[in-house]
Parts: structure tokens; sequence; C-alpha cells
């Protein structure tokens, strides 16, 4: 009579503790060899003096599967009992599905005891090592993971996770994974803590595990969640909470998007006392983040927008206080970077709802011009193009409300622009930029109140009437000397005239003044504060190697050669 066939497979592994493996058999007695030899497997994977025991055990030839019953494997230093155990799959190098309810591990014994139960644990398509082997991270596979329930205490502190769930992992690379419910408390009053609500990760590329410091430019991920997180540091007196963390495709040639929401960082603010900083909002579109990361650390040129979608930045709610009182606020701020098919590339910057109030009595220069705190923004308007190196910055404003608005417009050409991937920081390069032309350049002050208020501190001070101090001020304009020269002569005075009996002096030919201009604008706008606007006009561009070197030439040649002027409005 033919016997009939039956196959079967048994084994086990528990990440850092158990590893169980089993083999099939074409007879119930086959079956039971491999079995009693993947328990002694596993059980020589604790050590030597490690012992075994197995209250109940069920093999199916058919099917493959087996069932163990109160498995536990006890060691003089570790402990671990499972409580049901149910294997199927199993080759000599793979194990297939392995299911374990109620699974204890104590480590330590003797010691200070560190334990760690958990409801549920499978484990499948994981890679086994080969016989009195253990466990290597270089060529460890599995293709599913689920945990449940764990629990556990050490001299670390103590750890709880509701769920979490792995799949396809391999040397180096991560299909997908979850963690739910996740909090570690440290030991002692003082410990750190971390809390996480939940964590996923799609389609990961992991640096390798060698020991070495990972390297983020062998780091790439599709996507990855993050929400709730805490951290709280009690020694330091910091806690560190995130709402929500996004980020799609950190890949090498992709266009990464990515959030962060709801930040808040306590922390101590020195003598200002307990601080707390907020932060509503981060998110960054159209920047290939891993590439741009790898040439910063490279120090090389990130690369460029792609021609119709433009990178952007932009930061909400940003505010922090200190001992209870609002010390600084910045509404929005938002960046953008672009290129358009021909080269073209423009840059924008806009700074909304800037607040800065200093603390009560430490700005006393503030408070005496009759200001709480500082309010305003800042914009930036800029474009440039590799070919001829031209750059235009037009306008860059930074507005203080109340107060007063300075503007630059400047223009250039031969600015070395690097190519992606070229270095941006040596010598050559600064060689190259102090060889940058400019062709013009503007400065402007909008008064809204500033020099008016400037003004009448001063005549309180001096106990003048404001309007005839600022009528000296505007005099004392129009007098300044030109450093290295004479004073100039008041406007309506005569030469000194010629001792008697002296020859007569050759009138010297009439030169104009190149500072006539500024001092006539300054004294303007003293009187009457409104607009100032001062201005370069260089009659050829001059390089900014030129301009660091035509300071020995005088200030008046220098002038002359920059085209300064200047004009009140």
């Amino acid at each position: 009579m033919r016997r009939r066939p039956a196959m079967f497979i048994l084994t086990g592994v528990f990440t850092g503790a158990l590893a169980l493996a089993g083999a099939g058999a074409l007879a119930q007695a086959e079956a039971e060899r491999q079995l009693d030899a993947a328990l002694e497997r596993l059980r020589a994977a604790f050590g030597p003096e490690a012992r075994l025991a197995v209250g109940s055990r069920e093999v199916d030839p058919v099917t493959g599967r087996a069932r163990l019953g109160d498995l536990t494997i006890t060691a003089p230093r570790e402990r671990i009992a499972v409580t049901e155990l149910v294997v199927q799959d199993v080759t000599a190098t793979r194990l297939g599905r392995a299911e374990a309810r109620s699974v204890l591990l104590v480590t330590n014994i003797g010691a200070s005891e560190d334990r760690f139960e958990a409801a549920r644990l499978v484990l499948g398509g994981m890679s086994l090592p080969a016989e009195g082997a253990r466990l290597d991270p270089a060529t460890f596979e599995l293709g599913t993971l689920e945990l449940e329930a764990l629990r556990g205490t050490s001299s670390e502190g103590s750890l709880t996770l509701a769920r979490a769930t792995a799949q396809g992992y391999g040397p180096g690379v991560l299909g997908a994974a979850t963690v739910e419910g996740l909090d570690f408390q440290g030991g002692g009053k003082a410990a750190n803590a971390f809390s996480l609500g939940r964590a996923a990760v799609q389609s990961m590329v992991l640096p390798p595990l060698d020991g070495s410091m990972p390297d983020v430019r062998q780091f790439s991920v599709q996507s990855m969640t993050l929400e709730g997180a805490r951290l709280r540091d009690p020694d330091k007196q910091v806690d560190v909470t995130i709402g929500r963390f996004a980020l799609r495709d950190w890949v090498p040639g992709r266009l990464t998007d990515a959030a962060l929401e709801g930040v808040q960082v306590a922390a101590p603010f020195g003598a200002m006392g307990p601080g707390n900083l907020r932060m509503g909002r981060v998110a960054l579109q159209g920047i290939d983040m891993a590439t741009s990361v790898a040439a910063v650390m490279e120090e090389k040129q990130v690369p460029d927008p792609v021609p119709g979608t433009p990178q952007r930045i932009v930061v909400e709610g940003l505010s922090a206080e200190a001992g209870g009182q609002p010390v600084f606020a910045l509404g929005r701020t938002a960046l953008e970077a672009s290129m358009d098919p021909g080269g073209l590339a423009m840059t924008s910057m806009d700074l909304q709802g800037l607040r800065i109030v200093p603390p009560a009595g430490s700005a006393g220069w503030l408070e005496g011009l009759g200001y709480r705190e500082i309010t305003g923004g800042s914009a930036l308007r800029a474009t440039g193009r590799r070919e001829g190196g031209m750059m235009e910055v037009d306008p860059f404003t930074l507005t203080w409300d109340q107060a007063a608005t300075l503007g630059l417009s400047a223009n250039l050409t031969g600015v070395p622009l690097p190519q992606p991937g070229e270095p941006t920081e040596s010598e050559a390069y600064m060689a190259q930029f102090m060889q940058a032309r400019l062709h013009g350049l503007t400065l402007t002050l909008r008064d809204h109140g500033l020099v008016g208020r400037l003004i009448a501190q001063q005549a309180r001070n001096q106990r003048v009437p404001e309007d005839r101090l600022r009528e000296q001020l505007a005099q004392m304009a129009l007098a300044m000397p030109v450093p290295g020269e004479a004073p100039p002569a008041r406007p309506g005075t005569a030469p000194a005239p010629a001792r008697k009996g002296a020859p007569a002096a050759a009138a010297p030919a009439p030169q104009a003044d190149p500072f006539l201009p500024v001092r006539q604008a300054l004294a303007s706008f003293i009187r009457q504060p409104r607009e100032l606007e001062f201005t370069l006009r260089p009659p050829q561009p001059i390089s900014l190697q030129e301009m660091s070197e035509i300071s020995g030439a005088g200030p008046a040649e220098t002038a002359r050669r920059l085209g300064l002027g200047a004009v009140a409005r």
C-alpha cells in the first residue's frame, strides 16, 4: 500500500530574540523529526545553556502547518514565552508565515529585568539564517510584519506601541511601513519622553547598515507622513510638538512636495524666561530636494527650476513668546524662483506681518521715539540670466510701519552664475565675481515719521524749538566737509582779498563739486522729510574690483567715477 504523501513546514523567527525554522516532509515521522530539529535550532540560538519546553504541538502533514502551544525558552539571562505559535510554508532558507500570540520576552534576568509583551506578531516571507548563525542585517529580508499591542519596560524606560506593519523589507529598501500609537517614557522624573500618533512610509531606499554614519545622499522615499509627534526633555525644559509632516518624492530627479504643520517648541529663553515658539505651516513645492541637498553638501550649485514649474517655499504663522509676552511674529513668508524657456531666472520674496516686541525696558531708544514695537515687512524682486551674467534687483524693500521704508535697486552684468553641479565656493569663483560690473544702483529712503520723531527727541533733549533745530541740521548738511578737503564755502561768501602789494593770483579753474547734490538733498530732506534718493551712475560700468580700489583716488574723484547723485522729493 502506497503511503499518503504529506508536506508541512515549521519555523518561527522573532526580532532580536526569537528565531524558529521548520521544514516539511513527505510523512508524519519525517515531519516530526524536522520539527524537533527546528526546535533545537531555536534553542541553540539562545546559547548552550538554554532550555526549551513546548506544552503542546500539532503538525498537519498535508497542509504543512504546525501549531505550538506554551513554548518557552529559558537561558541564564533571558526568557521568551509564546502562548501559541502557528507556522507554515517554511523551507530551509525562508519562512513563509509565522503568527504568534501572547509573546513575552524577558532579558537581563537576575539584574534589572527588561520585560516586553506583545499581543500578536506576524512574520512572513522572511529569510532565515544558516544553521548556527544569527540574523545578518546585510542579507536579511522580510516580506510582511504585523505587531500589535506591544508593551515594554526596561532600565531605559517604558514603551507602548498600538500597531506596526511593514512590507517588502530587504537590504537597503523598504516597500511600506506604518507605526501607530507609539509612546516612550524614560526612567526617572527628568528623563526624555517621546510619543507619535502615526507614521507611514512608501517605497523607501535606506543607506547601508554597516555601522557607519548614514549618508543622506543614499536616502530616498516616495512618500512619508508623520502625525502627532511630541518630544519632551524635562532636564533641559524642552518640549517639541509636531502636528503633521508630509513628504512626497524625495527622489533624485523628481520635484519634492513637503509640508510641516502645527509646530510648537517650548524652551527657556535665557533671562527672558520660559519661551514658546510656534509655526503654523511650512510648505515646499517644485524643488528637487534630494539632488539639492546633495549639491549643498558638496558645495555645488543646486538644480535650476524646471521651466514652467516655479519653486515655492511658504512659511505661515510664525510667532514667539517669552515670559508669557509676545516678542516676535511673522505672518507669512513666501519665496519663489522660476525660469522661462529662454533662460531668464526670476526670484521673489515677500515677508508680511513682521512684528518685534522688545521686553519692557530693554529698548529705551525705541520707547524714547514713541514706539512700543517694530512692525513691517520686506519684499524682493530680482531677475538673472547666465548669458552675460545679467542680474537686476528691482527692487528690494524693507519697511518699518510708521517709521520708514528703505529701497534698493541695482543692475549688474558679468556676474558668474554657476551651472547646476558646478562648485559655488572657490577662489576662482570669487575672482570672477569681483569682475562683475555695476551699471547703476539706487538707494531710497521714504520717511513715514521716523525722521520727525528723531528731530523731536533731540529738540527735547537740547530744549530748543523743533523748527530751529531742523534748520540748524539742514545748514550743517550744507556745510558738511568732504573727508580730506576744506569745508565748502557758504553760498554768497566772497573770497578773501589779496594782501596789499601782493601779485594778483590767477583764478583757479572752476570745478563742479560732486557732493553738492548730496548736501542739498540732505538739507532739503531734513527740512521736509519725504523721500531721499542716492544713486550711482558710473559713466562707464565699473567692476566690483575697481570699486574696492578707487578709494585711494580721493573722495571727490571717487564720487565722479561712481556717478554719485542725490535728490530729495
